[in-house]
This record gives C-alpha cells, sequence and structure tokens, in this order.
C-alpha cells in the first residue's frame, strides 16, 4: 500500500446497516416496566456489587397499617374534642362576661398564657401548692361573681381541691398605695 491509500474496509465514519438505524418492536401490550433496555447495554447503569438477596424490602401487613391509621384517628379526634372545647367555652365566656370586648380579650390572654406556660396543669401547679399524688382533673374558664362585680378566672377541679385564680391581678388600696394582686379562693376537699 502507497501513502495515502487506505484499504478498501476503512471508512472515516462506521457503516451502519439496516438493522442499526431500524426502530425498536414495540413493548408488549400490557408492559409497564419504563426501563426496556437491558442493565448491560445502558453506559449510564453499573451492575451493583450487592447480591439481589441483600436488597431491604419494607411490607406491611394490613394489621399494621391499620394500628398506625387507629393511632393517627385517635389523635385527630382528641385534637378535634380539645378544639371543640374551646370553641364552646369560647363562647359561653362571651356571654356571660360584662362586655363581649373584654371578654374577648380576657379569653385569648388566657389563651395566650395557656399556650406559653404549657398548659392547665402546669399553671395549676404554680398557682397553688400541691400535693406529691395530687391530679388536675378539670380546669373551666368563667367568672367568680364578687360585691365588686365579676371577676375573669379559672377554676381548678383537683384530686384534693377546688380553686380558683383570676387571670389578671386586682389593684387593692393599702393607705394611699395602690398594689396589685391575683384573686384566689381555695376549697380543700
Amino acid at each position: 500500500m502507497e501513502k495515502g491509500e487506505q484499504s478498501a474496509e476503512y471508512a472515516p465514519y462506521p457503516k451502519l446497516t439496516p438493522e442499526d438505524v431500524a426502530p425498536p418492536p414495540p413493548p408488549p401490550v400490557g408492559h409497564l416496566d419504563a426501563t426496556t433496555v437491558p442493565p448491560e447495554s445502558n453506559p449510564y447503569i453499573s451492575p451493583s456489587a450487592t447480591a439481589p438477596s441483600s436488597i431491604f424490602c419494607v411490607f406491611y401487613t394490613m394489621g399494621t397499617v391499620r394500628d398506625v391509621l387507629d393511632k393517627f384517628g385517635k389523635k385527630v379526634n382528641e385534637a378535634a374534642k380539645k378544639t371543640e372545647d374551646l370553641a364552646g367555652n369560647f363562647w359561653q365566656h362571651l356571654k356571660t362576661g360584662p362586655s363581649i370586648a373584654d371578654a374577648a380579650m380576657g379569653r385569648i390572654s388566657q389563651t395566650t398564657r395557656v399556650i406559653s406556660e404549657g398548659d392547665y396543669d402546669k399553671i395549676f401547679q404554680q398557682t397553688f401548692e400541691t400535693f406529691p399524688d395530687e391530679k388536675l382533673k378539670k380546669s373551666y374558664a368563667c367568672y367568680l361573681s364578687t360585691s365588686a362585680g365579676p371577676i375573669i378566672g379559672v377554676l381548678y377541679l383537683s384530686t384534693a381541691k377546688l380553686a380558683f385564680c383570676s387571670d389578671n391581678p386586682l389593684s387593692y388600696k393599702v393607705g394611699d398605695q395602690t398594689q396589685w394582686t391575683y384573686y384566689k379562693v381555695l376549697c380543700k376537699l
């Protein structure tokens, strides 16, 4: 061969056969697999070094799913009941207060305090001395009727006492000075 001559098999570009340019056959009817190319022919997929038996699969039984849904349902029911009680108490509070605006502001203030301090149980323990085994059963937003007028607050019912504490401190005079304190009533059971 002389310089510059090439063999008959040489081509500057690869030669294509009709099979190389033919479209792939259509997938079988009902075939849902998105990848129909074998993994060994795809340059972007490399076979895994792990054996197929080491693949971790999670199978949930109907019992497991039912238990999870039951727990979720119970939590939703508890939250709905608390919301319903809060809305009902709020409406009752507005109806019985001396003025709707004052009652609304007092109730918002009380709800904010409960949210910021945790719950009524913690507020009860901080406000009144409690026994080690004493538990709060129920708390009620209410007004206590006094000779000076209604006082907004919370009525607590525990295993050992019935107690009331005003939401806001009340003023009273000692000589010429004005002092402030929470109005508290305590009845031991």
